[in-house]
C-alpha cells in the first residue's frame, strides 16, 4: 500500500515537472539563460539606419552580459517587403520571445505581426509603425509634428513670397515616417502660405546621392525654386551643396539633425542661412529592446511611446555639431563615445 501511495505521489510530482515544462517552452516564458530577440529591419541604405541598429546592439549586448536574454537575432530585408515578411516568419521560427519590427510598410506587415503575437510572441513595432492595434507596444517619433515644424519655418520664411516655388524631398515612400513627415510639412507650410506651389515631389529615401542627383535634374529643369521642404536623412546636405555647385543662391530649406547637414548649416550662417532641424533619435531601437523586455517580464511599459525632442535651430546648431566626427553621426544617440568614435571617427 506505502508502495501505491509512493508511486501515485512520484507520478503527480512528474505530471506537475511536465506541466511546467510545458509553460517554459512556450514563446513568452525565458529559459533559464534569458530571452531570445529578433530584430527585423527594412533596410540598412543610410548612416542613420546603421546607427539605428548600432544602438540596439550595444543595448542587446548589455542584456546579454547581464544574462537578461541568452541570444539575439537580426535580419535586413533590402527594402523588399516580401523579403521583411519572410524575416519575421523565420526569426518566428528561431524561437524568439520577442521581434522588433522596423516596417517597410505601415499595412504590408499586419498579419505577420499578428501572427506571432498569435503564437505567444512579443512584438513591438518601432520607427516605421505599423498600422494593426493588434501588437504589444509601439516605439517611434511623432513624424506629423516633424513635418508640422518644418512646414511651419518654411512656410514663414517663404509667408511674403506669392506664389513661391517649392522642392519637397521626401523619404522611402510607403513608410509611416515618410507619409507623416509630407503630411505635417506641406499642411503647415500651406496653412501659412496657401499660394505656395509644388513643383516637384523627390521620394529619395532619405539619401545623400539620391538626393544629390534628384537636385541636380531640379535645378536644371526649374530656373525659380524659391525654398525646399526636405524631410533631412542626409538629403538637406545634398540640396544645399547641389545649389552652390550650380551658383544658384541659397534659399530656405529644413533638415534633420545629421551632422553632415550642421555643418553645411553653420557654414553659411553668418551669411543669412537660416533653418530647423527636428530629429528622430536613433536610440529608440534600444527603447523599443527595453519595451519588449518588460513586457516580457511582466513589467509596465508604455503602450505607444512617442519619443519627443528638441529640435536643432540657429541658436544651438553649434552645440551639436561634432566637429571629430564624420557627416554620417546623427546627434540624439545614447551610444557610448568609443562607439561613436570607432563609427564615425573622421
Amino acid at each position: 500500500m506505502k508502495r501505491k501511495r509512493a508511486l501515485a505521489l512520484a507520478l503527480a510530482v512528474l505530471t506537475l515537472l511536465a506541466l511546467i515544462t510545458g509553460c517554459a517552452a512556450s514563446p513568452k516564458a525565458s529559459s533559464n539563460n534569458g530571452f531570445v530577440i529578433g530584430l527585423s529591419s527594412y533596410s540598412l541604405t543610410n548612416s542613420w539606419r546603421v546607427q539605428l541598429e548600432a544602438e540596439f546592439v550595444q543595448r542587446a549586448d548589455e542584456l546579454k552580459a547581464d544574462g537578461v536574454i541568452s541570444e539575439y537575432y537580426i535580419t535586413n530585408a533590402n527594402d523588399d517587403l516580401t523579403k521583411q515578411i519572410s524575416d519575421i516568419r523565420d526569426l518566428m521560427t528561431k524561437g524568439c520571445n520577442a521581434i522588433l519590427v522596423d516596417a517597410l510598410s505601415a499595412d504590408g506587415l499586419n498579419d505577420v505581426c499578428e501572427g506571432a503575437m498569435e503564437n505567444g510572441i512579443v512584438v513591438i513595432s518601432f520607427d516605421d509603425v505599423i498600422t494593426s492595434d493588434k501588437i504589444t507596444a509601439k516605439v517611434h517619433s511623432d513624424n506629423y509634428e516633424f513635418g508640422r515644424q518644418c512646414g511651419e519655418f518654411l512656410g514663414n520664411a517663404l509667408k511674403d513670397v506669392d506664389n513661391a516655388k517649392v522642392i519637397v524631398l521626401d523619404g522611402t515612400a510607403g513608410t509611416t515616417t515618410d507619409t507623416e513627415r509630407h503630411n505635417g510639412g506641406v499642411d503647415a507650410m500651406l496653412a501659412i502660405n496657401p499660394s505656395i506651389e509644388i513643383i516637384a515631389t523627390l521620394n529619395c529615401d532619405w539619401d545623400y546621392a539620391t538626393a544629390k542627383a534628384a537636385i541636380e535634374s531640379a535645378l536644371t529643369a526649374y530656373p525659380q525654386i524659391d525654398g525646399v521642404l526636405s524631410q533631412g536623412g542626409a538629403m538637406t546636405q545634398a540640396a544645399m551643396e547641389a545649389f552652390q555647385a550650380a551658383g544658384r543662391d541659397m534659399v530656405p530649406m529644413t533638415g534633420e539633425a545629421n551632422n553632415g547637414f550642421l555643418r553645411c548649416w553653420i557654414d553659411v550662417l553668418d551669411e543669412g542661412f537660416s533653418s530647423v532641424a527636428p530629429s528622430s533619435p536613433t536610440y529608440q531601437s534600444a527603447t523599443a529592446l527595453d519595451t519588449a523586455i518588460s513586457a516580457l517580464q511582466g513589467k509596465p511599459f508604455e503602450k505607444d511611446d512617442i519619443i519627443i525632442v528638441d529640435p536643432i535651430t540657429d541658436d544651438t546648431v553649434k552645440d551639436f555639431y561634432r566637429s571629430d566626427l564624420s557627416d554620417s553621426y546623427w546627434c540624439y544617440s545614447n551610444l557610448t563615445e568609443d562607439k561613436l568614435q570607432e563609427l564615425f571617427k573622421k
